[in-house]
């Protein structure tokens, strides 16, 4: 557990906003999780992982990592690598290994799009879905160099839009319901 601490520091120490991003989307991730039923070591591995699922970025230059515009190929090429280097850091911590997938898929869309591995549907585990999913949702959220932040009902309409392509739609819904609570979890917004 040290050894993932020191790693979730280091990326704090190499960029801040990637940090708070990260415990923002584990918070969010763990009640998510807990929502679709998940519990104990799983909800764990998932909050763990969800701390850590940018920690790759450490390998990113800074130039690219803070770039106010659109990426080259080659920069988002550098960009994707992260989830497999980040999985590759984590892996190293013993008893660590559903961390370390969970990191490593946390980038795989529902259709396939995603990277590094191209996984589809149930073959993405849970725990890499909700990352997934909640990462999505901050980022929609916060600002960011190259864009403002989304209005809370944007993104909820950009998260419905993909529910099915980029997301499970049973985590859509699961994270539509801890946004706006349980008694407007079925509310579509249009």
């Amino acid at each position: 557990m040290t050894r993932l601490l020191a790693l979730s520091d280091a990326l704090a120490r190499k960029d801040a906003e990637t940090a708070i991003h990260s415990r923002k989307v584990a918070d969010l991730a763990e009640r998510v999780g807990q929502r679709l039923g998940m519990f104990g070591q799983q909800l764990r591995a998932l909050r763990w992982a969800a701390l850590l699922h940018d920690v790759g970025k450490i390998d990113v230059r800074d130039e690219v990592l803070h770039k106010p515009g659109a990426l080259t190929d080659d920069e988002y090429e550098e960009m994707k690598a992260h989830a497999a280097g980040g999985a590759e850091m984590v892996r190293r911590v013993p008893f660590f290994g559903k961390v370390s997938s969970l990191v490593r898929w946390s980038h795989e869309r529902w259709d396939g799009g995603g990277y590094p591995d191209g996984l589809c549907g149930d073959d993405i585990p849970l725990g890499a879905r909700v990352i997934f999913a909640c990462d999505a949702y901050d980022a929609m959220v916060s600002d960011r160099p190259y864009r403002r932040a989304m209005s809370l009902h944007a993104a909820v309409v950009e998260l419905r839009a993909g529910a099915g392509t980029q997301f499970d739609p049973n985590v859509v819904d699961a994270l539509v319901a801890e946004v706006f609570g349980p008694a407007q979890a079925d509310v579509r917004i249009a």
